[in-house]
């Protein structure tokens, strides 16, 4: 969403129902010839307003999204910044077991991706505009982009923390979290071995990756700092499990550097997950 406005994107992919015997991933069938569709829907009233189509890629995951007003015309635009993928097939794919264990068939790389929707306050919602790429961070392969809370449809906001597969090296020995290559259990780097801090407004990007043979980390957590008046400023927060596999460890990193300033041993070990969400409260404690 953003401040104005609904936005939904349409993955080219549909469901082949002919044969309801098939898991739902089997079912997908990729459109590789169509669009990538953006619908725009007004807040106020819910109704349709417009369009957009861009040159075919895929998604699982949406950072975020903002509309503003475009200086030189004055009118309203809108900014989605996407995790796009133009490969073979959907991302959700890549996550099945018999991929994640077939070294043959390796992640797909996804990119942080602005895509641009002009003159929205224009559109004919009868016809189809055209959307177009306004900037992408290069060289991240990424996932799972998050961002501050406050920043969330702000046109001024800068940056984005999320997973990356960065060649890293493989998580400890003990540990087979990662692409195994055999039945014996060899580990491979890691699905996604690093945490990154992006920055929309130089283009650059911050790597942190976990030590000591730790697991891979899981989907980070920006947490500001009470009274910030800088967007960055705060703790990261993520969860990686310990080299021989008996416990996690949740870790904090710093948001402006995005180097690790405090870590604390867990009781026991927690899956490696995507999405949660960090509460401020007492709750009675």
């Amino acid at each position: 969403m953003t401040d104005k406005y609904v936005v939904f994107v349409r993955n080219p992919v549909h469901l082949d129902l002919s044969d309801t015997t098939k898991g739902f991933a089997d079912m997908m069938v990729c459109e590789h010839d169509s669009p990538t569709e953006f619908y725009i829907l007004d807040k106020s009233d819910g109704k349709h307003v417009a369009t957009y189509q861009v040159n075919n890629f895929y998604f699982f995951h949406i950072g975020n999204a903002y509309d503003y007003i475009d200086p030189k015309t004055g009118d309203v635009n809108i900014h989605v910044d996407i995790v796009s993928y133009r490969e073979e097939h959907y991302p959700y794919m890549d996550y099945s077991i018999s991929n994640l264990l077939d070294p043959k068939k390796p992640l797909q790389n996804g990119t942080l991706v602005r895509y641009q929707m002009d003159s929205v306050n224009k559109a004919d919602p009868a016809k189809i505009c055209r959307g177009s790429v306004a900037s992408a961070i290069a060289g991240l392969p990424c996932e799972l982009p998050r961002v501050s809370k406050p920043a969330s449809m702000d046109p001024n906001y800068r940056y984005t923390y999320g997973i990356s597969g960065i060649g890293v090296s493989a998580p400890g020995t003990e540990v087979p979290i990662g692409r195994l290559s055999n039945g014996l259990g060899a580990v491979h780097p890691t699905v996604y071995g690093s945490l990154f801090k992006s920055d929309w407004k130089t283009g650059l990007f911050k790597l942190w990756t976990p030590s000591n043979g730790e697991s891979c980390p899981t989907e980070p957590i920006f947490i500001q700092r009470p009274g910030a008046t800088e967007e960055d400023d705060g703790i990261v927060i993520t969860i990686t499990i310990n080299r021989e596999g008996t416990h996690s460890i949740l870790v904090g990193l710093d948001g402006k550097t995005f180097k690790e300033v405090a870590r604390a041993d867990m009781p026991q070990v927690y899956a490696l997950g995507p999405h949660g969400s960090f509460v401020e409260g007492d709750f009675g404690l």
